[in-house]
């Protein structure tokens, strides 16, 4: 059974003498991308990073033994893969019928917005008959709004029904729903809508983060016509390297928050230099860790200066870990989501080299029966305009936590050409970075220090000093909200 693994010498991300012997060197400039050939022990070489950098190839289970014999200065590791920072949202565990019939005989219901009663289509819907079991349906809306679920035909109350769209209008929660023929409605994102961003961060000046190149390494960008991205690249093994456009929306969300430059919408940072390296594939579940360490080597080489990294929660990894350093050594900082399973960081996040980002809310930044508010959590931290800072349900936390920054109802950009409300650590990770940028594009002696380890522990304490005190414990905050 042949089985993928990634290729690195024995120390660091790219051989070099003295820590990698001669035949380790060349033994790895000798694996070139060719999977139509087979290679001694059935190896095939199916992408590289760099001559004599990490390979991607796969191998036969059984002959892992044999190559390490082989090949003693060089390491094999594991594919991970990993998943966007996103929130999780609540689903069903127990179909509330497993009857063959229960598509056509089952509960149809209708979404519009409130405003003027238009469908609206590809909304998430989760309705529970008991919420406490997890018993119930879920399904999303076509084009005319509409979304059967298989709940039995006697339904007369869903105990709680979850609506999450995608664009245009803020996610609900409704307890107690009483099923019949009415709509439900969706408020819609009214453009001057002030969201947990909006309390924390005034508005965006014309010269933010000018000078400033951003690598946005997530599930591709664009398009969108607020947003002007500089390039990209897709590293996904087997696809096309030039299609780095966005397969889900979270990464043009993300970028939004960056670089956005519209008539109602703005990031945090919108004359920085936004470039996105898509790492999610089409087929693939989650990025792997060598697409991932396959963009920051680009995204280094291309001249980012930051890279934001919304995404996590695989297992601590070498690959990860020797490309991250590998940029640092580069002049390079990696702002990385602390993950949002409400526990412990998460890795990449809590890599000692990189910035792991925490998710701040601002209680009552949304609407009245928004999803966002089961996601409030003391303690309390300081008050923005009379309503006090949280660190959001979700958010992961500990003592690798440096900055905190808004990820709870947070308004951005989504393709093609609309806006979306996320929640996340991804959505606090690109806020941190926007504000780094601003920071970083008025220290021209920082931006235009040699691309070395010095440069970037400058941009380090750039990011660790003079942030603001959300008054909440280090664990919640790090070093605060960088603004």
């Amino acid at each position: 059974m042949q089985a993928r693994y990634i290729l690195l010498p024995t120390r660091g991300f790219v051989a070099s003498e003295p820590y990698s012997a001669p035949a380790t060197l060349q033994f790895l400039a000798s694996l070139t991308p060719a999977p139509h050939l087979e290679r001694p022990s059935h190896l095939l070489v199916l992408d590289s990073i760099r001559e004599t950098g990490a390979k991607l190839v796969t191998l036969p289970t059984g002959a892992i033994g044999d190559f390490r014999r082989a090949h003693p200065g060089t390491r094999i590791v594991p594919e991970v893969f990993y998943q966007p920072a996103r929130a999780p949202r609540p689903s069903v565990r127990i179909p509330a019928t497993r009857s063959a019939t229960a598509s056509a005989a089952g509960v149809v219901l209708t979404v519009e917005l409130l405003s003027d009663a238009t469908p609206v289509a590809d909304v998430e819907v989760i309705a529970f008959i008991d919420f406490a079991e997890g018993r119930g349906a879920q399904g999303r809306t076509n084009r005319r709004g509409q979304v059967r679920l298989r709940l039995p035909a006697t339904t007369r109350t869903i105990e709680r029904l979850y609506l999450f769209p995608r664009v245009k209008a803020w996610p609900r929660v409704i307890r107690n729903h009483a099923a019949g023929p009415d709509p439900v409605r969706l408020r819609p994102i009214e453009p001057d809508f002030a969201d947990s961003r909006a309390a924390c961060y005034g508005p965006a000046q014309d010269e933010d983060g000018r000078g400033v190149t951003i690598g946005v390494i997530d599930t591709g960008c664009g398009p969108h016509p607020w947003l002007q991205v500089a390039g990209g690249v897709n590293t996904v093994y087997g696809e096309d390297e030039t299609d780095w456009f966005d397969i889900d929306g979270h990464g043009t969300h993300v970028a939004g928050l960056v670089g956005a430059n519209g008539p109602t919408f703005r990031g945090t940072a919108p004359a920085a230099r936004v470039r996105a390296y898509r790492v999610f594939g089409r087929k693939d579940d989650g990025a792997s860790n060598f697409a991932i360490a396959k963009a920051i080597d680009r995204a280094v080489a291309d001249g980012c200066d930051l890279l934001n990294m919304s995404l996590g929660g695989g297992p601590l990894d070498v690959l990860t870990d020797e490309a991250i350093k590998d940029a640092r050594s580069r002049g390079v900082l990696c702002i990385v989501a602390a993950g949002n399973e409400g526990g412990p960081v998460a890795w990449p996040g809590r890599h000692a080299l990189a910035m792991a980002v925490s998710a701040v809310g601002v209680r009552g930044r949304w609407p009245r029966d928004a999803t966002q508010a089961e996601e409030v959590e003391r303690p309390f931290g300081r008050e923005f305009d009379g309503d006090p800072c949280f660190i959001a349900r979700f958010s992961n936390r500990g003592p690798e936590i440096d900055l905190a920054a808004p990820g709870l109802g947070i308004v951005s950009t989504m393709p093609p050409d609309g806006l979306g409300v996320m929640d996340g650590t991804s959505m606090a990770c690109p806020l941190a970075t926007a504000a780094l940028a601003c920071r970083l594009a008025r220290r021209p002696d920082v931006l235009g220090q040699a691309r070395d380890t010095a440069r970037a522990d400058e941009i380090e304490r750039l990011a660790l000093t003079g942030n603001l005190d959300l008054a909440l414990p280090h664990a919640l905050q790090g070093h605060g909200m960088p603004r």
